[in-house]
């Protein structure tokens, strides 16, 4: 039977499917895995920030001096949450520093512009500074953010990963064989584009057990056009009971 008369729940599988290629398409995973991209240099900025202000922290709790400042400025910034500013100056090794800070709200409504308040900077590095020392709140909360965003991040792109390699391992061992549908729907998801529901079924080359399943694929070239009826073959990629994908 020729490959035109199966029904491809991926078009793209075409190639592969008629054996005109050896890769099989990650199935739109390559894009994905681009994208999931952004969100981990974004977790790990988080993470190397956070640890960059543990070791400011750490500075300044040891090899520090303290020193008379003024404050020059304020602001609050204003998305979602509040968050606060304190702009202040000060001399230190014979050259004046110019600071903003970002301070909890008690410490912004405590001092005004022109209010003389205590710095502490750094012995070796006076540009790490701060006029509120032993504070860690912040600290805590970001540091715990980055953890959980990496975490989630990580999950996700393990398990995408994990997919595409899983693909790769098929297109190189697996054994095509054919199946059938066994019924097939339309839908529509949450930003409106046509996803295909495909339920197919195929006999294991392995043991000879019956094997149902399911898969799902954006298809929008299907609008308006009949869908596979029961019993159309497709395509099945097998490499064990467990390990197999319909193309």
């Amino acid at each position: 039977m020729q490959s035109a008369e199966f029904f491809l729940l991926d078009p793209d599988n075409e190639p592969f499917a008629r054996g005109v290629s050896r890769n099989l398409p990650a199935g739109g995973l390559g894009c994905v895995l681009l994208f999931l991209s952004l969100f981990v240099a974004a977790g790990l900025f988080v993470i190397f920030d956070a640890a960059r202000q543990w070791v400011e922290f750490a500075v300044l709790s040891t090899a520090h001096a303290e020193t008379e400042g003024q404050v020059v400025g304020r602001r609050i910034e204003s998305d979602e949450g509040a968050s606060y500013y304190v702009t202040y100056r000060f001399v230190a090794d014979d050259r004046v520093h110019r600071i903003e800070e970002s301070v909890t709200r008690g410490t912004f409504h405590s001092v005004d512009q022109g209010d003389s308040v205590t710095v502490r900077y750094a012995l070796r590095n006076p540009s790490i500074n701060t006029i509120e020392p032993g504070r860690i709140g912040g600290l805590l909360a970001i540091t715990g953010f980055g953890l959980v965003w990496n975490g989630i991040v990580l999950f996700f792109t393990q398990t995408l990963v994990r997919e595409v390699l899983r693909r790769r391992t098929l297109a190189r061992k697996g054994k095509r064989i054919v199946g059938e549908v066994l019924l097939c729907s339309i839908r529509r998801d949450g930003d409106g584009d046509l996803v295909l529901e495909l339920g197919f079924g195929f006999r294991s080359p392995q043991t000879g057990a019956w094997i149902e399943a399911s898969d799902s694929q954006l298809r929008k070239d299907l609008v308006g056009k009949p869908l596979p009826p029961t019993g159309t073959p497709v395509h099945v990629l097998h490499s064990n009971d467990s390990q197999y994908i319909v193309l």
